[in-house]
């Protein structure tokens, strides 16, 4: 095999619950799903070391160079002594958008380059090293995501599927800078994600839908209010969330027809920032 190319999905989180702090690391806990939104790598072997690496379609706002799936690549090569590669990846995963963008092009360089050289030992522990969630998204589908999101169980058996309306917000939001928030606000929430797993796996949708929930929401709404009025416009639809440390927000739905209408409305206010997607 000289060639390969790799679809590899965005995520969101459908709870995100801050269980404490240690060593200036949050715990956190958090029910995570694939959709269908997809960076596409396309990775072709040298006949010599050098990696070479090329973005299309959303910037990434670095030089491909510095990017961590560059650093991915090279760490690949070095672990298992292989010649280098060609990389091109196509990205449609908005950026600093709490969609694992940056962590899904890690995983797609990965896993490809993994193929294309026959290597059959896991690559967590080059994943680890460049995302908390770089790999859940060697893998991707419903799993929890736990201590620092490095501590993965993945999730089998869900026949749901929901629909959604993705919103991108104007601009990311650190995520460092909303978890600093978050220990100022100094408030303790009530943990959603095993309540939601467990409905989840039951099947009983509209009462998942009820758990929702995102504990850096306020600090990140604080930072950036548009994301509050962005998950309050969406929840005049039904349930909204934000994913990540924001900015983007999601309205989730059980049809396709639902989320179809809610979108007739919504697209007026954000045109093309609105995205259709669904869960895989």
């Amino acid at each position: 095999m000289k060639k390969i190319k790799i679809k590899v999905p965005a995520k969101i989180n459908l709870t995100l619950d801050i269980l404490g702090a240690e060593n200036g690391y949050h715990e956190i806990e958090s029910l995570v799903a694939s959709i269908d939104i997809y960076d596409t790598v396309t990775i072709r072997k040298r006949k010599e070391s050098a990696i070479t690496i090329n973005f299309r379609g959303v910037p990434i706002g670095i030089s491909g160079n510095k990017s961590n799936a560059y650093i991915a690549a090279e760490k690949f090569k070095k672990e298992f002594g292989t010649l280098g590669a060609d990389i091109v990846i196509e990205r449609n995963i908005p950026v600093a958008a709490g969609l694992g963008g940056s962590s899904a092009d890690v995983a797609g360089v990965l896993n490809g380059l993994g193929k294309l050289f026959d290597i059959k030992r896991d690559l967590n522990f080059i994943a680890d090293t460049l995302g908390s969630d770089t790999s859940y998204m060697l893998k991707g589908g419903y799993a929890v995501m736990k201590g620092r999101g490095e501590r993965v169980e993945f999730i089998g058996g869900v026949k749901s599927t929901f629909y959604l309306l993705i919103a991108i917000g104007s601009r990311g939001v650190s995520t460092g800078e909303s978890y600093g928030g978050y220990d100022k606000l100094k408030k303790n929430h009530k943990r959603a994600t095993d309540i939601a797993l467990k409905l989840l796996t039951e099947g009983d949708a509209d009462n998942f839908l009820t758990t929702l929930k995102n504990d850096l929401y306020e600090s990140s709404a604080s930072i950036l209010p548009e994301i509050r009025e962005t998950v309050e416009r969406l929840k005049e639809f039904g349930a909204a969330v934000m994913t990540g440390s924001g900015s983007t927000v999601y309205g989730i739905y059980k049809t396709k027809k639902e989320r179809d209408e809610a979108y007739k409305f919504l697209r007026i206010f954000y045109g093309d920032k609105l995205l259709k997607a669904q869960t895989l």
